[in-house]
């Protein structure tokens, strides 16, 4: 799958690969130290050797990540879900998008790519963790369908249900 991002038509969309760890390294270091907080919820220096071969070697079935790539094939944005090992249907969700490229819509294109892939996987329902000075996910997140369903150790807890359809789908 290669596609056009509708919310910005020069960057294409794609799964991430295993080749794709030194352009995700990339993506990581052009992301301020607050972008970097605001994605893994604490700190993050750098990515080490096992947490990069986590991030690119999915099974794009329980862990998906998509990409957006510019012209010049660099990264700009990765959406992501993953479920929790032995979990097939519920999904965490998580969003990068390059600094200076930030407030375009590619996050929320992402999403909306990203959660289709994620029905069609069979994933019932999204969850997201975030910051709650994070103003930026928590209004992508809201947009895409997310509601509030509590606060716990300083973070906000938030969920999308996707429809049992897929799911029933599946068993016919």
């Amino acid at each position: 799958m290669r596609r056009c991002l509708s919310t910005v038509p020069e960057l294409t969309v794609r799964p991430i690969r295993p080749t794709d760890k030194d352009a995700l390294l990339d993506l990581f270091e052009r992301l301020s130290p607050q972008s970097r907080l605001r994605r893994f919820l604490a700190p993050k220096p750098k990515l080490s050797r096992r947490e990069l071969a986590y991030l690119t070697e999915i099974d794009h079935r329980t862990h998906e990540a998509l990409v957006a790539v510019d012209r010049d094939g660099a990264l700009v944005g990765v959406a992501r879900y993953a479920c929790e090992p032995g979990e097939t249907t519920v999904a965490d969700v998580a969003f990068a998008v390059a600094d200076a490229a930030q407030g375009r819509g590619i996050g929320t294109g992402l999403a909306e790519l990203l959660f289709a892939h994620a029905r069609a996987n069979g994933i019932v329902r999204l969850q997201a963790m975030t910051l709650p000075e994070n103003g930026p996910a928590r209004k992508l997140l809201g947009r895409t369908g997310f509601a509030v369903v509590g606060i716990e150790a300083g973070t906000v807890h938030l969920a999308l249900d996707l429809g049992l359809e897929t799911a029933e789908r599946r068993a016919a």
